[in-house]
């Protein structure tokens, strides 16, 4: 490919290709060394990369939990969005987008890291959530929550800023959040049900927040993301903080009066009605108080249904007694969402007592 492009700009003038592009919508500029480190970061992490040489003694323990949970018969074991459709243990086919395992922090179905392929756009687009970071974060997280890269993870490093991503981003956001309306960075009694956990994003940047939270126990019903989390809270030195419950032990492990606060951060979103019934209900029946959703949709609370349809799960919340007491955009300037291409808004529920 490189010897076409380098004949075709022989014959017919680097000028005369760069607006026969123009013309078709693209543009051709050299990106900056301090660019190319950042993509290339990614391909150098993957770069003779094994599941046993990124994970050691503990890559053997994703075979046995993906067993474990094929025989798992419950409503929230059902897949529709994290339907395994490849057959790569490195790089399953599940969620939007997949998972290279090996690079899990990456762009993948976790989180959505790229912008685009040209990297001044996603340079522009990451400090202007950078940005948008340091002006609501009112406690101060972003001078203290620490970003290193690890597993594929892309960032940006701005001048009095430094260096951030959007697993950095989006948590320094949610935990604003939640400490506006429940004080959790100042609290060491509470317990905390991360619903979804993934690999464990909330739980590292929670507990890096807090150190003395409580109690943080992390579920997830795909067995790559239990696996990861329970190898990335290690990797952090939380192995003894956290509490990762697998799929066929939520039943006798959630158990009443144990939670606080409980998160589903963009997992609902990509459930069945019956999984997010099924959760819902518990989390009722364990009488957790407070409930933080954020939605792939900025508005609605959908399902996603195997066939493809969407379910409105709001009259449920609202029969099980769980009522918005907060709601927050991330950005509040229209004009930076559109721009970002982010339009979330994170919801706070409290369960009302019947009087």
């Amino acid at each position: 490919m490189l010897k076409f492009w380098k004949r075709l700009s022989k014959r017919l003038g680097k000028n005369m290709i760069r607006r026969l592009l123009w013309r078709i919508g693209f543009n051709i500029y050299r990106i900056s060394s301090e660019e190319r480190a950042e993509f290339e970061g990614f391909e150098r992490c993957l770069s003779g990369q094994t599941l046993t040489t990124v994970f050691g003694d503990d890559a053997g323990l994703l075979r046995n939990l993906k067993s474990r949970y094929a025989r798992v018969n419950l409503p929230i074991a059902v897949h529709s969005v994290w339907e395994r459709k490849g057959t790569s243990d490195t790089e399953p086919d599940i969620g939007l987008g997949g998972v290279d395992l090996r690079a899990f922090r990456g762009h993948s179905a976790y989180v959505w890291s790229h912008t685009g392929s040209d990297p001044r756009l996603a340079r522009m687009k990451y400090f202007i959530y950078a940005d948008a970071v340091r002006r609501k974060d009112s406690i101060g997280l972003l001078g203290k929550l620490r970003e290193d890269a690890a597993f594929g993870c892309i960032g940006f490093d701005f001048p009095g800023i430094g260096f951030v991503s959007r697993d950095l981003m989006d948590s320094i956001f949610e935990i604003n959040f939640l400490h506006k309306h429940l004080n959790v960075i100042e609290r060491d009694d509470l317990r905390v049900l991360d619903i979804g956990a993934g690999y464990g994003r909330m739980a590292h940047r929670m507990l890096e927040a807090n150190p003395q939270i409580g109690s943080y126990t992390c579920v997830d019903a795909v067995p790559e993301s239990t696996f990861l989390c329970e190898f990335y809270l290690k990797h952090r030195g939380l192995q003894n903080r956290v509490q990762v419950v697998p799929l066929d032990e939520v039943e006798h492990k959630l158990l009443p009066g144990q939670y606080d606060l409980a998160l589903n951060i963009h997992s609902f979103s990509e459930c069945t009605y019956a999984a997010v019934e099924w959760w819902l209900m518990r989390i009722k029946t364990m009488n957790v108080q407070h409930l933080m959703i954020i939605s792939n949709n900025p508005s609605q609370f959908l399902s996603s249904e195997r066939d493809g349809k969407r379910r409105d799960y709001a009259p449920l919340l609202q029969t099980l007694g769980y009522e918005v007491v907060a709601w927050e955009q991330l950005f509040d300037d229209p004009a930076v969402r559109e721009l970002i291409g982010v339009h979330d808004n994170i919801f706070l529920f409290e369960q009302k007592t019947a009087e």
